[in-house]
């Protein structure tokens, strides 16, 4: 049998373990246990870190503590910290940290986005900065800072977009730059630290996932992260559609890093879900939400390679605007603290036993 045969049987089994999870998701006794990578899965939450309330944010957290989640990805945003170049507020990134752990979730640190002062005239939020040294630095306090808490660090964010790396086709280059800078820096402070190359969006020709890694390695990134990261958004259609290639890119990237000598480094999935936004031709239903969820967890159980998985996000920021997609990703909870069905779905047993 071929390999992409097998690759068909073993997803057809994941989807399985998909509709049991959900057929069992009205017992909220006895949720049924939901398959993920060995090495867990846990939750994304954004922006929404920095100005959200600590109370707020603890009820989030209570409510990843009522799943299987072991981890959390916490938003570490450079031109919120550092405002003024040398002059740092740690604030929301301390809390969020400090909670997470009295949570007993491990924590993916994301170092992400561009103070004004450090970024070109002009240029917005979420561009790569006029010199890469001054983005070097910023790293250096930040694992300083919080080597003890953290030792797992993504660089950036979807750089394959034009939004978070400009609009040039030296975007790869761009990107391997700042892991030039950042790498070493890291190593040189925690020698064990494992180094993710940011999270790549679904995207189709130029900004398709595989064309971006192999640019990357063009680039000179070969030695410069220990994993790589990915997106799978499969919204609207789910798997089975395969939107953007965002589900068959994976098993591409992974033989572009194979091809380049990099295929026992694992791909970590540091956003996935969909929105409930049903006013949208994006948006999904409640359960809906919760199949595909636990469709990728599963199928990336079965890849080999993938390094822990990242559900974006806990909580609706506005569940009264149905018309807005990026208001709607919560998995757990609505805005006004209602659980939603992938609640029931992701519900840790009773006996604290998961897969």
């Amino acid at each position: 049998m071929n390999q992409h045969v097998n690759g068909r049987f073993r997803l057809l089994a994941c989807l399985l373990v998909a509709v049991l999870a959900l057929s069992a998701a009205g017992c909220r006794d006895a949720p049924a246990p939901v398959v993920h990578p060995d090495d867990g899965y846990g939750f994304a939450v954004g922006a929404a870190q920095i100005w959200m309330s600590p109370e707020d944010a603890t009820r989030e957290l209570d409510a990843v503590a009522r799943t299987g989640a072991t981890w959390l990805r916490v938003h570490i945003d450079w031109h919120a910290i550092e405002p003024v170049k040398g002059e740092y507020n740690w604030s929301y990134a301390d809390r969020w940290i400090n909670a997470a752990r009295d949570h007993g979730l491990k924590i993916l640190g994301l170092i992400v986005n561009t103070p004004e002062w450090a970024r070109p005239a002009g240029a917005p939020l979420y561009s790569p900065p006029a010199n890469a040294d001054d983005f070097r630095d910023f790293v250096i306090a930040v694992v300083k800072r919080y080597q003890v808490r953290i030792t797992d660090w993504e660089i950036w964010n979807e750089p394959n977009l034009p939004r978070f790396m400009g609009f040039s086709d030296l975007r790869p280059k761009r990107y391997v730059d700042l892991l030039r800078v950042a790498y070493p820096a890291i190593k040189l402070i925690q020698p064990r630290s494992t180094v993710i190359a940011a999270g790549l969006s679904p995207a189709v020709g130029v900004d398709s996932p595989p064309n971006f890694v192999n640019d990357m390695y063009i680039a000179g990134a070969k030695g410069l992260f220990d994993a790589l990261a990915m997106h799978p958004y499969v919204y609207p259609g789910g798997i089975e559609a395969d939107p953007f290639n965002s589900w068959s890119d994976i098993a591409r990237v992974h033989d572009v890093m194979t091809t380049h000598g990099d295929g026992d480094k694992k791909i970590w999935m540091t956003e996935l879900g969909a929105p409930t936004s049903q006013t949208t031709d994006e948006g999904v239903t409640q359960e809906e939400q919760a199949r595909q969820i636990v469709a990728v967890l599963a199928g990336i159980a079965e890849t080999g390679y993938s390094g822990p998985a990242f559900i974006y996000s806990i909580r609706d920021t506005d569940t009264a605007n149905p018309d807005e997609v990026q208001d709607n990703f919560g998995a757990l909870l609505t805005t006004d603290w209602q659980p939603k069905y992938a609640a029931a779905v992701l519900a840790r047993p009773p006996d604290g036993g998961w897969r």
